[in-house]
């Protein structure tokens, strides 16, 4: 069974984020690390009951929520459906409009994923983020509610 719930305790948001596949996501100015702000919230990504990743939603106006997926590689198998329902989470919120996604360039299976969840390329803000020492650009993807009633 699968289940995404909100999830409170940062110290297992900290063990995600040091998985090497989450961890990887980071940027030089911004590494994968739990975050402790009122407009942060988890949701653990759980498979038969164990937490296999989390996404981080972060209230970013009164009608948008920004997703960031933190899945482990033990969530692979299952991270459409969890991703549909982290999605459902967010639009299950009556003022949510729509969702957005950043993925930075470089992290094309990422990117990808949220295609098939149904998110589509809205921009790509050049030279954004900075990893390893070079520049990269940032794609911004995006959900509307109304994408989704159509899915």
């Amino acid at each position: 069974m699968l289940s995404v719930e909100p999830l409170s305790d940062l110290d297992a948001v900290s063990a995600i984020c040091a998985d090497p596949y989450v961890a990887r996501a980071g940027h030089d100015h911004r590494p994968v690390a739990a975050i402790d702000h009122p407009n942060a919230h988890y949701l653990g990504a759980y498979v038969e009951g164990s937490l296999v990743g989390a996404f981080l939603v972060i209230e970013s106006g009164w009608i948008e929520l920004d997703l960031h997926a933190l899945l482990t590689r033990k969530a692979l198998a299952w991270c459409r459906e969890l991703g549909r329902l982290c999605i459902a989470w967010c639009f299950g919120h009556p003022m949510v409009q729509r969702v957005t996604a950043q993925v930075i360039e470089g992290l094309e299976a990422a990117r990808n994923y949220c295609r098939r969840l149904g998110f589509v390329d809205e921009g790509f803000r050049r030279d954004a983020a900075m990893v390893g020492g070079e520049l990269r650009g940032v794609y911004v993807l995006g959900l509307t509610r109304r994408q989704w009633g159509e899915a």
